[in-house]
């Protein structure tokens, strides 16, 4: 029997955004993940559960681990779809739009089932990507982010800012809440963590406008 999968070398390096071609392979994967767990989903499993021969899924992807990355990379590059979205609605997307996005994202991750199957019987899995690779991923994502960011501060949509700095500090403050889930609401916590660094400085008042002073 082959060796299970060594998870924690599937996302070195996230995979572009898969064709649409392969999302009837990606679902196949995504249900074996949440059934199976990453460690005993193979490509025998993934092949059964399109219906078609090993042969014809391998042309495909060259391995499971492959299909894996690609199946994370096509959930990631779908967020990404959402902000900006959400940049080119008729109001725009501002600091509380975004925020409700990137809180619907946790939420998903949350209760996505390959997610909880991790979480329920391969914790020791999430324990080391958090503790080894996290960073790295981070860092991709932050790349992913920036270019969004940097047209919704050109915008005005969001505060002026360093873009990727930005990008960064988000990942990192989703990272932490899908990892450790708030006891208390989400929403208030992402607004707490995120509006002073997105939220545009507002205006000065009217010259002339007496200030309040310190008797």
């Amino acid at each position: 029997m082959a060796e299970p999968v060594a998870a924690l070398r599937l996302l070195e390096a996230l995979p572009p955004r898969p064709a649409s071609a392969l999302d009837p392979m990606l679902d196949a994967t995504e249900r074996c993940l949440a059934r199976y767990g990453i460690r005993r989903t193979s490509m025998t499993d993934i092949a059964k559960e399109m219906g078609v021969a090993r042969t014809t899924l391998y042309r495909q992807v060259g391995s499971v681990e492959e299909a894996i990355a690609l199946a994370v990379s096509r959930q990631l590059h779908r967020f990404l779809d959402g902000l900006v979205d959400l940049m080119v609605a008729p109001d725009g997307a501002g600091p509380h739009r975004f925020i409700a996005a990137i809180s619907a994202a946790i939420r998903f991750g949350r209760s996505n089932p390959v997610v909880l199957r991790v979480l329920q019987d391969e914790p020791d899995i999430m324990g080391e990507l958090v503790t080894r690779d996290l960073g790295s991923y981070a860092a991709q994502i932050a790349d992913a982010l920036t270019p969004i960011v940097e047209v919704a501060m050109s915008a005005g949509m969001l505060r002026p800012a360093d873009p990727h700095l930005t990008a960064e500090w988000i990942v990192r403050v989703v990272a932490v809440l899908m990892a450790i889930p708030p006891e208390s609401d989400l929403d208030q916590l992402l607004e707490y963590a995120l509006l002073p660094v997105l939220e545009p400085a507002r205006p000065p008042g009217p010259v002339g406008t007496k200030s309040a002073s310190i008797s």
